[in-house]
């Protein structure tokens, strides 16, 4: 009857191999949260939450136009600080934010390519083993299968 053995080889190849996939997810949340604070910093922010969903804008809601801005500023609605701000928040708004609701400059496309391609490296590598991993599990199904079947035979035959 075949035994399943796992060899030392193997196991430290598999530390290897998961310790490389987390260090690819480290990666990958490092960048994520420099993107997000990045946002907040150019979107002068209170969080990165906030930054994320847009919701900085929500104080521009009420202004149609930049002239709606200047008027609420004439009639002392708002401060000349206020006025500033929001034209800046208005002008950000225009410029950097794309048609599907999302802030996006050159910056935030760096860091979303790199996030992307993180790892790349070990991507040939990582399948490989993981076709390996598969194959060896297959195999080892294959035993047990081997060995239950013969189990039941033996014990049919009352060995």
């Amino acid at each position: 009857m075949p035994e399943i053995k796992v060899s030392s080889e193997w196991r430290a190849k598999e530390r290897e191999f998961k310790e490389i996939r987390k260090d690819i997810y480290t990666a990958r949340n490092v960048i994520a949260d420099g993107l997000a604070r990045y946002k907040k910093k150019m979107l002068k922010a209170r969080s990165k939450k906030q930054a994320e969903d847009l919701s900085v804008f929500a104080v521009l809601d009420g202004f149609s136009s930049k002239l709606d801005i200047q008027n609420a500023y004439g009639y002392a609605d708002i401060t000349e600080d206020e006025m500033r701000r929001l034209y800046e928040l208005w002008d950000l708004r225009e410029e950097k934010i794309t048609a599907d609701g999302r802030f996006e400059d050159r910056v935030t496309q760096m860091l979303k390519r790199a996030m992307e391609n993180i790892g790349e490296e070990f991507l040939d590598m990582l399948s490989d083993f993981d076709d390996m991993a598969r194959q060896d599990k297959e195999a080892r199904l294959r035993i047990e299968t081997e060995n239950a079947i013969n189990n039941n035979i033996r014990y049919q035959a009352g060995l």
